[in-house]
């Protein structure tokens, strides 16, 4: 029974989100504006109404005049609580800026904008869609969401909400901002390229000449057979040997077990070679990355990445 309960309110609810993308297009910046804000009394509103009830029925019973004034006069406030919190979001704009590139597992911060000529709205809370949300105090608050999958992922209905000014009516609206944000595999090298870079590693300097010792000088670094003939100290020098720019190309490496830690492989290699300056490409499965070099380069592989 309750398996069947639950089944029902999930498809309640993937409903009322298929009429809401109906009603508010997925844009860049959205105005907030009557057809997409929504005001409904909350339980101290709803309890207000009843008390205004009560008094209806208790003035005309006993035909007290001033009881039913009151009764007005609460019902009145009840109107203007409904007319202030609309007017307190209406012709709102929001926007999103597009944050930054991350990886899985880090924290993605989104930057938002509001704008309204006649002054921000009031004791406003904003979060995402499923979140009870923050107090917002000024134009470009920021939210945060976490990079669990890798991918290029729209960010989540924003829900902005306020029961301004007297707490009896909350409006609120769902905002669809056409937004979206890169998740990098996190660079993590294997155990197999790991030792590879450090078998490479030491051949990386080659001898250049000798110069006079100089007090601070590594003991291992002089020439002892020199000085044992003229008893002259001298040093060692070395000096990074160039090699010339060869073409490097990037697949998964099939002795690494799962497909995740492949792809993690795969983007720390690509962030080496980047560094070194060293030109490669991308071969995968169903895509390919041509040669090249620098940082767009490099975004352009991660996202090859991220999109396997």
């Amino acid at each position: 029974m309750k398996a069947m309960w639950t089944a029902i309110r999930a498809r309640i609810r993937q409903r009322i989100w298929h009429w809401l993308d109906q009603r508010t297009p997925l844009t860049a910046e959205q105005l907030l504006r009557q057809r997409v804000l929504f005001v409904f009394p909350t339980r101290f509103g709803f309890a207000l109404l009843a008390l205004v009830v009560l008094l209806y029925i208790l003035g005309t019973n006993y035909q007290n005049n001033l009881v039913i004034l009151l009764g007005y006069l609460l019902l009145v406030l009840c109107i203007s609580a409904i007319l202030l919190a609309f007017l307190n979001l209406h012709h709102t704009t929001v926007k999103a800026e597009v944050p930054a590139d991350a990886c899985v597992g880090d924290t993605v911060h989104i930057l938002l904008q509001l704008r309204r000529a006649s002054g921000l709205p009031q004791a406003l809370v904003l979060g995402w869609q499923e979140e009870s949300g923050v107090l917002v105090t000024g134009s470009c608050p920021l939210l945060t969401l976490a990079a669990a999958k890798r991918g290029y992922h729209p960010i989540p209905r924003l829900k902005l909400q306020s029961v301004y000014p007297f707490g009896l009516v909350r409006c609120w609206s769902y905002v669809r901002l056409d937004t979206k944000y890169w998740v990098f595999p996190t660079p993590r090298l294997s155990k197999f390229s790991a030792q590879q870079r450090l078998d490479n590693s030491a051949n990386r300097e080659e001898w250049s000449g000798q110069r006079q010792y100089q007090p601070g000088d590594a003991w291992r670094q002089l020439d002892w057979k020199r000085f044992s003939r003229q008893q002259q100290l001298l040093v060692h020098q070395y000096a990074a040997v160039n090699q010339p720019s060869a073409e490097v190309w990037l697949s998964p490496d099939a002795r690494i077990d799962t497909f995740e830690a492949q792809l993690a492989d795969l983007a720390a290699r690509a962030q080496l070679l980047e560094q070194a300056a060293q030109p490669f490409g991308l071969r995968l499965a169903q895509q390919e990355v041509a040669i090249g070099s620098g940082p767009a380069h490099l975004r352009q592989t991660l996202q090859a990445l991220a999109l396997c």
